[in-house]
């Protein structure tokens, strides 16, 4: 290639928040149509990649495998295949972003390693020639390429970025187990009907530009919406209590995080984020503190 590559490279790859999720029903190829606003959070796994001979992915996770089962081996194993190169790396995986509690750490993994890789292997591609090849990895992984906020559409992989929001502090807490994406999506289904909250109002807010008052806090939670919460929440009353909980403590506005099992709140202050999380964990509840970020997936420098 005439460059001198890195022996090694650090990425950080931030979780994501729907502020709207609006689920349509079940597609003829099994699939939903989704309208959605994605939002990243400053909460964040940490990849460290080094240049080896062949793939090896690990986690320090034990719920999350290593190998080819990692969506983050498929990540390399592909962007290597797309450039034809026959390089390896040593990968590994520390977790911060729980499992199946719809913060997108899998995915978010994913495109950590294909940002990685593409520095660590000098290919120096442009996001837009890595799309397509975080497309075809799952559903948010083109998200987490770019991050900050931006309106997801189709199975929820076309993406329109919307104006940054402030970086207010938020609170996300989850509960011992994880809600399957899959099992999430047909507990819907069975419902036969649910809500649909409005992409529009949320969009409305975003183009009027947003400042960090107490007031604008207020109006982006009257925008706030999950299609999933009437099918998942009486299924699971640890997720309910939980919400229950956040909303009872002062939140300005608390909401189920994408498919569950993890529950968000917007946050009066980060004072009142960290005094909450600190009470959570005193009771054995997995809880962080976070603020809403820009930047997605990147090599940290």
């Amino acid at each position: 290639m005439g460059r001198r590559l890195p022996a090694a490279v650090q990425v950080t790859a931030p979780a994501k928040i729907n502020l709207v999720l609006d689920v349509g029903r079940r597609r003829t190829d099994g699939y939903h149509d989704v309208q959605t606003v994605l939002q990243e959070i400053s909460l964040a796994d940490g990849i460290a990649l080094e240049a080896a001979d062949d793939l090896d992915v690990r986690c320090n996770d034990p719920r999350v495998g290593g190998g080819p089962s990692n969506l983050g081996w498929r990540a390399a194993d592909s962007l290597r295949r797309a450039a034809g190169l026959h390089l390896g790396a040593r990968i590994r995986i520390d977790k911060h972003i729980p499992p199946q509690a719809g913060l997108g750490g899998g995915s978010a993994d994913a495109a950590g390693v294909l940002v990685g890789c593409n520095r660590l292997w000098g290919l120096q591609w442009p996001l837009d020639r890595l799309m397509p090849i975080a497309r075809a990895l799952g559903t948010d992984v083109p998200f987490f390429l770019a991050g900050g906020t931006a309106l997801g559409e189709g199975r929820g992989d076309h993406l329109r970025p919307l104006a940054p929001l402030p970086a207010w502090p938020v609170l996300v807490a989850c509960p011992a187990a994880g809600s399957p994406t899959a099992a999430a999506y047909a507990a819907l289904d069975a419902l036969g009907d649910w809500d649909h909250p409005s992409i529009d109002n949320l969009l409305q807010h975003c183009s009027r530009g947003t400042t960090g008052s107490a007031r604008a806090r207020l109006r982006l939670a009257a925008c706030l919406g999950n299609s999933f919460e009437g099918a998942l929440l009486p299924l699971r009353p640890d997720i309910a209590a939980l919400k229950r909980r956040l909303q009872g403590d002062g939140s300005v506005a608390a909401l189920v995080c994408g498919s569950g099992a993890a529950v968000w709140a917007l946050a009066p202050s980060g004072a009142w984020a960290r005094r909450v999380a600190a009470q959570l964990r005193t009771e054995g509840v997995w809880a962080a503190v976070a603020h809403f970020a820009t930047g997605g997936a990147r090599v940290a420098t």
